[in-house]
């Protein structure tokens, strides 16, 4: 089954930028070790979650964007 979009517009982009910031934590800013790849893994799936424009928090709460959903 295919997870479907339930973001969009600001919170996606939102999703993406979070994710980046992360995973560049992770990458140049964390201490060696499990928080290291904590930070990566978290931020990984924040990035690919804003890619696919889904969000299991929103899903879980009944939210849905409809605004620019496409």
């Amino acid at each position: 089954m295919a997870a479907e979009p339930n973001i969009a517009g600001v919170a996606r982009l939102l999703y993406v930028l979070a994710g980046a910031a992360l995973a560049s934590w992770g990458l140049w800013g964390a201490d060696q070790g499990w928080t290291q790849w904590t930070w990566l893994a978290v931020g990984g799936m924040l990035l690919v979650l804003g890619a696919i424009g889904y969000s299991p928090l929103h899903t879980l709460l009944g939210k849905k964007e409809d605004r620019k959903l496409g």
